[in-house]
């Protein structure tokens, strides 16, 4: 069967660089799989022979001018900025279905992250990204996961590429990524040796700041005068404009025009570019040190090698993987940038001796073999239809981890429905999602339960979860529950009292906890002090119960001086909703003059602010409270144990039933005996992880989601 393809990238193909050459070559290897029609969408309309040329005369691929004025309603532009590309692979998609949508570039990836279902058939490569962890924002963070899990395959150029992805996106199922290194055209059968060629450098690529292009022009005349006969032959002409240096581009013109022994040939098809390569001895990939913590390496490096090439190279772990730490051309400097170069033109034993290494490296990265798998990539892609399942809520902090743990499985794409409140949306949007859902769920069972089941259509699947405040409102009862496939409650207790305010089918529902985080909250090594402090996450409202927690920490301060109690959260009089409630005013007034007006207390409580740094909070807590006077499930219990703090969980409705009886107090009297006599330790976590492992409870929803029955 042949499968459709789009290829969409940030390289222009009327500019030569390594970036132009990759989107050339594997629309190139895609089209030569013989199982594909391969559409190439041009970013500026095609002007350039070089690498247009092959592309035009190649099998089963067509150019599609992106500038077209029948794309803009009638404007002609003369280069896609990249939302515009990205918007147009959608445009093309909508019309021509494609199987496999190849991409490269994060801003183009990004933007297509609106469009779930394209994103699902997308192989996205991406260079253009941090290569730290530590560099990534919260929200970059959260934009590259979304495009690991939700896109089709991650196509990474190195191994530690590979090892980034799986550091932004732990969830991710190892299968989603594929190594796609540099590619080179398939190696001649026979390559002049060193000796044979004349005594010519030469480098092919852009002209940039950081890849040295102009201090390897500026020092060749020093190589020039040592070594007689010697020549530079440089390729290219797309030369940067670098903000730092405002007068680069002038002056790496004026070098590649007036530097003594060396030739400029400007642009050049790659095919000349290999003729050229292989009556050359050495090539020219020198950087800046400011690249040499890369996890990429340049497809010119296998080039030089295919070609028979030595290679002037940077010294970094990267290229001592890859040809080892005797590689003998390696510089990091001018001074050993012109001693080796001087050398290995008047060396031909140790060009040949870089050159055979090179060769080794370069028969791993030949067209043919990318044509291979390739082709196996095309046989396993979407070979499954992915549910689109609609989360619509005002609240989806519950979701977002069940979200990440349902995508990592290849099986489900999400669209989301943000709701402003109960009962408040955007019907306009909600009404253009729906009709892409397979799926809806409703997160909380308030307005958004009422509104899709009053509009979903026949063929698609409703399902919601049931937290608590929904049995003191009407949209339950509201709601046509014809058109409801499921409700699931957090806890049996919640059942029970959901059950007992609506009757809803109760072969309709079933009980699934809420999802805890194992890999967020960790067993990390606790302080000393931890045995002696209790903590709780959340204080408001009232109902949470922050005067019992003092109590408990009062009666353990008669037996210990060294307990104290942490609280974690945003402070109570900073909601401005509470302001507005005199009961909850005065409760919390009454707490702070409690705890202000005791000279014991008062050093003694502990206001941590909120933030993402819970898992290392926990390491300061041993013991981590619920006093509630009642909750629907209470996740910091669970993320708490997940660290070996020990639970000490006040007797309401139903925690019995979700977190075991044996950490289920009745009195203060029992909270303190539990705090004296117990002590923080891993194998709490290895407990909650037997009863409520993340995989089991992922795999009941993905039940529930798949019209699977689950109780």
């Amino acid at each position: 069967m042949t499968k459709r393809v789009l290829i969409c990238g940030n390289p222009d193909l009327n500019f030569i660089d390594g970036s132009s050459i990759w989107a050339q070559t594997i629309a190139l290897a895609t089209a030569a799989t013989g199982r594909t029609q391969v559409d190439f969408l041009a970013k500026s309309t095609p002007e350039r022979d070089e690498l247009f040329n092959s592309l035009m005369s190649a099998s089963n691929l067509n150019i599609i001018d992106g500038t077209k004025h029948s794309f803009w309603q009638g404007k002609k532009y003369k280069r896609l900025t990249l939302p515009m590309m990205a918007d147009l692979a959608v445009v093309l998609d909508s019309d021509k279905q494609y199987d496999v949508i190849i991409v490269r570039g994060l801003e183009i990836a990004t933007h297509l992250l609106t469009s779930p279902k394209v994103v699902a058939k997308c192989w996205m490569y991406l260079t253009d990204i941090p290569q730290s962890i530590s560099e990534y924002s919260p929200e970059q963070r959260k934009i590259i996961s979304n495009i690991a899990y939700t896109c089709n395959l991650l196509l990474c150029q190195t191994q530690g590429f590979k090892e980034l992805w799986q550091a932004l996106a732990p969830s991710l199922e190892e299968s989603k990524l594929r190594i796609y290194s540099p590619v080179i055209p398939d190696l001649p059968q026979r390559i002049p040796s060193i000796e044979e060629r004349p005594l010519q450098a030469i480098y092919a690529g852009k002209f940039k700041g950081e890849w040295m292009t102009l201090e390897m022009a500026n020092l060749w005349p020093l190589i020039h005068n040592r070594v007689q006969g010697s020549e530079l032959v440089i390729i290219g002409d797309k030369i940067h404009n670098e903000p730092d240096y405002p007068d680069y581009k002038n002056l790496m013109q004026t070098a590649l025009e007036n530097t003594p022994g060396l030739s400029w040939l400007g642009a050049q098809s790659r095919e000349l570019v290999q003729e050229q390569l292989q009556s050359a001895r050495v090539g020219l990939s020198w950087r800046a040190e400011s690249m040499n913590d890369t996890v990429e390496y340049s497809t010119k490096l296998l080039e030089y090698g295919g070609a028979g090439c030595a290679a002037i190279i940077n010294r970094n772990s990267l290229h001592e993987k890859l040809l080892g730490r005797d590689y003998p051309l390696f510089v990091n400097s001018a001074e050993e940038f012109v001693e080796q170069l001087t050398r290995v033109l008047n060396e031909p034993k140790v060009a040949q001796q870089a050159a055979d290494v090179l060769m080794e490296l370069a028969k791993r990265h030949t067209f043919s073999m990318r044509v291979a798998e390739i082709t196996e990539w095309l046989d396993i892609s979407n070979t499954k239809q992915k549910t689109c399942v609609l989360v619509a809520g005002h609240d989806l902090k519950f979701f977002n981890l069940l979200q990440r743990k349902l995508e990592a499985t290849g099986q489900f794409e999400f669209l989301v429905d943000q709701w402003e409140g109960h009962n408040k949306h955007d019907e306009e949007r909600s009404r253009a999602l729906l009709k892409q859902a397979d799926v809806i769920f409703c997160e909380w069972c308030l307005g958004n339960l009422k509104w899709y089941s009053q509009n979903k259509a026949s063929h698609q699947r409703l399902v919601a979860r049931f937290h608590l405040q929904e049995r003191e409102l009407s949209y339950v009862a509201e709601s046509n529950w014809d058109n409801i496939n499921h409700i699931s409650y957090v806890s049996e207790y919640i059942r029970r009292e959901g059950q007992k305010v609506f009757g809803f089918p109760y072969e309709k529902t079933s009980v699934i906890p809420n999802l805890l985080d194992e890999k967020k909250f960790t067993t990390e090594k606790k302080v000393s002090d931890a045995r002696y402090t209790l903590g709780i996450i959340g204080v408001t409202p009232a109902r949470k119960r922050l005067d019992r927690a003092i109590d408990l920490l009062e009666e353990l301060l008669k037996k210990d001086s060294r307990y104290c109690l942490r609280v974690k959260g945003k402070h109570p009089l900073d909601y401005a909703w509470l302001l507005k409630r005199e009961e909850e005013l005065v409760y919390y007034r009454q707490i702070f003059e409690r705890i202000n007006s005791n000279p014991v207390l008062r050093h003694k409580v502990i206001f941590d602010p909120p933030g993402d740094d819970i898992n290392q909070w926990f390491t300061l807590v041993g013991f981590i409270l619920s006093p509630s006077d009642f909750e629907s499930f209470h996740m910091a219990i669970g993320e708490g144990m997940l660290t070996g703090s020990v639970p000490v969980i006040w007797n309401w409705d139903g925690a019995d039933e979700i977190w075991g009886r044996e950490w289920v107090v009745n009195s203060l009297f029992d909270a303190t005996n539990v705090v004296l006599n117990s002590t923080p330790r891993d194998e709490i976590a290895e407990q909650i992880l037997n009863t409520m492992s993340s995989h089991d409870i992922s795999e009941c929803w993905k039940k529930v989601i798949q019209e699977q029955t689950t109780t």
